[in-house]
């Protein structure tokens, strides 16, 4: 039990948001998309609706489409959320060896516990809609660690979901309304590997039986997040991040490695 769980910490530690890719310079095998997609397929989902479908682009002219999709929301999210801490324009993922798109079918929210007593419709709608986007997030989740497990690395984008982009990305990817991309999957080999970003300590938020007031967030250190420290944790590595943490020599190593054993697999993807 111990060995199973610490293999599965190190996979979720290796995990990174890298937003700078190497140039590609071979296909990654169809195998291993569609291992990625398997581990996305077996996340748990409200009422088993399963509701997503992945939509990969892998051909090198349907990365660049895509990509060009999400400069354009970077655009606009520059121009319009200017108090949104941005780095780039998005123009790194043009580098992915593919991009997965978690596309979700909001029909299935009527699994869900539908009411149908006056005052309560409203109550258990808007809980729907918060499992829907949670069975997404775990599918997503899923396929990031499969990525990692690869020795790939990935970029979580929940950008996409905006009804514009979406708009886009459903004529693009000839995709039927009423589906939205929710989640978003670059996959690429990193420019470098970036290090821990800074993680709560566990104990601050751990509350054993009731929750325990101590631990509460005051609303001033909220504020002082958004307004100053967001950028750093967003973006920037953490100088706190303990050795093992970031196990920068380690992962490097492996990393060289899969991807020997990844370009010499057979059936490489180019669809």
């Amino acid at each position: 039990m111990a060995e199973r769980y610490a293999s599965l910490m190190e996979v979720i530690r290796l995990r990174r948001s890298v937003r700078s890719f190497e140039p590609p310079t071979a296909p990654l095998p169809f195998e291993v998309l569609r291992g990625i997609c398997e581990a996305g397929r077996w996340a748990p989902s409200g009422a088993n609706t399963q509701p997503w479908h992945f939509v990969i682009a892998a051909e090198r002219t349907d990365v660049v489409a895509v990509s060009e999709v999400f400069v354009r929301q970077a655009d606009r999210l520059v121009e319009h959320c200017r108090g949104f801490p941005h780095v780039h324009k998005k123009h790194w993922l043009h580098n992915s060896l593919a991009i997965v798109l978690l596309f979700c079918d909001p029909r299935w929210v009527d699994s869900y516990p539908v009411s149908d007593h006056d005052g309560w419709r409203d109550e258990y709608a808007a809980n729907n809609d918060k499992i829907l986007l949670a069975s997404v997030g775990a599918a997503a989740q899923n396929m990031h660690l499969a990525a990692a497990a690869y020795g790939l690395t990935t970029a979580w984008l929940s950008g996409g979901g905006e009804d514009t982009t979406a708009r886009e990305l459903r004529s693009l990817l000839c995709v039927p309304e009423p589906l939205a991309p929710i989640a978003t999957v670059p996959i690429g080999w990193p420019h470098r590997r970036a290090q821990s970003r800074y993680r709560h300590p566990l104990d601050a938020l751990i509350h054993w039986g009731r929750w325990d007031a101590t631990r509460t967030p005051l609303d001033d250190a909220v504020q002082l997040y958004i307004s100053e420290s967001r950028r750093d944790a967003m973006y920037r590595e953490s100088e706190t991040a303990t050795e093992d943490e970031m196990q920068t020599e380690s992962e490097t190593a492996s990393e060289s490695e899969a991807q020997s054993e990844i370009a010499t697999a057979p059936d490489a993807a180019s669809r």
